[in-house]
């Protein structure tokens, strides 16, 4: 019996991840950590967001979009402390603005149904 492909994709990715990387001499000190942290955060969960979108497809899982809007605003709240606040890098408050942005796009993609059910209705 074969094994399905995506075993060995993840089992690739997580052996990729835990080889030590340039990327690692970067973080010297708790500043540089959490940028670096930030940033990866981020890598991972920018797409993990825009994927949560096929969610938008199917009026019945469209309201999963408002309960999944919470992964990109405990971003909002992480990669803003680590990178803004902790750090005083204001140049990098684009990171959280990314995530406040796609917290209101699923916000507003979930309720997309609710809307258009009044407007159906009132017809």
């Amino acid at each position: 019996m074969e094994r399905p492909s995506a075993v060995f994709l993840i089992a690739f990715l997580v052996f990729v991840l835990l080889i030590p990387s340039p990327v690692q001499g970067l973080c010297i000190n708790a500043e540089a950590c959490g940028i670096i942290v930030g940033a990866w955060t981020s890598m991972l969960t920018v797409p993990l967001c825009l994927v949560l979108f096929i969610f938008a497809i199917w009026p019945k899982t469209r309201q999963w979009l408002e309960v999944m809007a919470v992964l990109p605003g405990f971003m909002v709240v992480l990669t803003g402390y680590l990178m803004v606040f902790r750090v005083a890098r204001f140049d990098l408050i684009w990171f959280p603005l990314i995530h406040a942005g796609l917290m209101i796009a699923m916000i507003r993609v979930g309720r997309l149904s609710e809307r258009l059910e009044t407007v159906v209705s009132a017809e």
